[in-house]
């Protein structure tokens, strides 16, 4: 869509954690979409990330609430341009903490625990594919992360669990692996990418969310992880 105004519109992407705008407006979610420096849709407004599925384009998967998402951000770009000022949804600072859902896992050797079971330990959960080249290259450096500080769960989803024993073979890398059901990728509203990282510190509470594998992930996350020590 962004496409079709040509050099008068241009779409950028800033990572989470290093976002001013994201910072400035409290958001510590994914996605959230900015005009200029207006905030026009939250994260809320596109899963319901464990509170009430109130958000404007929910549920998401609907084509309708896409649509209608593409209709309003295409209002607001055309108020941008034509001199208008397009009004921002207010900053946010969330006191509460995020909490890790509390689910139910069953690893690949058929052994089930929940997320609250790896209590006393910061955890790292990686949503993944077989499908997914930054999934792989991200978990070909797990074994970097030092596993007697840390617990790691790794949670395949869309992907044949014969491609996933292909790639653990060739990858072996640490912690627990997991098939996603339904339930699970609701319980952890999506996610909306792969790879996904969450980091918690030893209680269960988020400590960072990470979308994508840039480069230095490992060393982002080892950096957190010594603040969490």
């Amino acid at each position: 869509m962004i496409r079709s105004y040509g050099p008068r519109a241009r779409f950028a992407v800033q990572d989470l954690g290093a976002s001013p705008l994201a910072e400035r407006f409290g958001v510590d979610k994914y996605p959230a979409i900015f005009v200029d420096d207006a905030l026009i849709a939250r994260p809320e407004d596109f899963y319901a990330w464990g509170g009430p599925p109130t958000g404007k384009y929910l549920p998401w998967k609907e084509p309708a609430n896409r649509l209608k998402f593409q209709r309003d951000l295409r209002q607001m770009i055309d108020i941008r341009l034509g001199g208008g000022t397009v009004a921002s949804l207010p900053a946010v600072k969330n006191s509460a903490p995020r909490l890790l859902p509390d689910v139910a896992l069953t690893d690949l050797q058929g052994r089930t625990f929940r997320t609250k079971d790896l209590r006393g330990k910061p955890l790292l959960v990686e949503f993944w594919a077989t499908w997914c080249p930054p999934c792989l290259q991200s978990m070909a450096r797990m074994k970097e992360l030092d596993t007697s500080k840390l617990n790691i769960v790794l949670i395949a989803i869309e992907s044949d669990r014969k491609d996933i024993d292909s790639v653990l073979a060739k990858l072996q890398p640490p912690g627990r692996v997991v098939m996603a059901s339904d339930a699970v990728r609701d319980a952890f509203d999506g996610p909306p990418a792969v790879p996904t990282f969450l980091l918690t510190d030893r209680d269960g509470k988020v400590a960072r969310v990470f979308y994508g594998a840039p480069a230095n992930i490992h060393e982002e996350i080892a950096r957190e992880l010594t603040a969490l020590q």
